[in-house]
């Protein structure tokens, strides 16, 4: 796992900038928009955009960067990847159920304080426990989706799984890089927009959500270059996007 060169890649693009510049753009708009959910499809398409970044890594294609033409397609495998990610995270709604209502129940009376905050403690609990269960097969389920772009691949829990625990170290180590680049980088996007007189925040706050998309999405390539998680038939590749070459050979792993 190269974490480096997740952090630095895409400078080595002669069209980084302009590149990004671009993303930074269909970010700042998604969010100006956002309040009227019109701004979501801004997001699905930088979404749909990693996952072509992914695959380029996987692919080890020159330049890693796509260039932004493919905005219906890019808008259509966001969307499929949000809901894989969305069904996967239904748990978590579920468990601030008893989360609200214990806090709800301690706030009451004596009489059901102990209940109440026994109930919220127990919510709690669960509901870390599953975040970090959905964070652990976060890589996986989104390397399942992007090999064919189906949401029933990146739903196959069985398959995704026994994935992530066959390479747990190194998912682990991604999954911890990218939380970490991820705080950093908007820490750092924060300041900047800050020390610019607020005014600034406007192109930092999207900048720092766009480079996060890149770390993580270039660190997932690297997991995916191990072999697919579910679905290819023996001699049968992942499916690329429309209009792609996938040139996907599967590699072993040497964890």
């Amino acid at each position: 796992m190269d974490i480096g060169r997740a952090l630095t890649f895409f400078t080595e693009d002669e069209r980084w900038v302009e590149k990004t510049a671009i993303g930074t753009a269909v970010i700042l708009i998604s969010m100006l928009l956002s309040v009227i959910l019109v701004g979501l499809v801004g997001f699905f398409i930088v979404l749909g955009y990693g996952v072509r970044l992914m695959r380029n890594v996987r692919d080890d294609v020159q330049p890693v960067l796509p260039e932004w033409d493919q905005w219906g397609d890019d808008l259509v495998r966001g969307f499929k990847l949000m809901v894989v990610g969305l069904v996967w995270t239904l748990p978590v709604w579920l468990l601030m159920v008893p989360v609200f209502v214990g806090s709800a129940m301690a706030e009451a009376g004596q009489a059901a304080q102990f209940l109440g905050t026994l109930l919220f403690l127990c919510g709690a609990c669960l509901l870390f426990l599953y975040s970090l269960f959905v964070a652990f097969l976060a890589p996986g389920y989104t390397i399942a989706f992007a090999e064919r772009e189906r949401i029933g691949d990146g739903l196959a829990v069985g398959a995704i799984w026994s994935w992530s625990v066959a390479h747990l170290g190194q998912v682990v180590v991604a999954v911890l890089a990218v939380l970490i680049a991820s705080f950093v980088v908007s820490f750092v996007g924060l300041l900047v927009g800050l020390l610019l007189c607020l005014i600034g925040l406007v192109v930092t706050v999207p900048l720092s959500t766009l480079v996060t998309t890149y770390i993580q999405f270039h660190l997932y390539g690297q997991l995916a270059r191990t072999g697919p998680v579910v679905g290819s038939a023996p001699g049968e590749p992942p499916q690329a996007g429309p209009g792609e070459d996938s040139g996907w050979e599967p590699v072993v792993s040497t964890s």
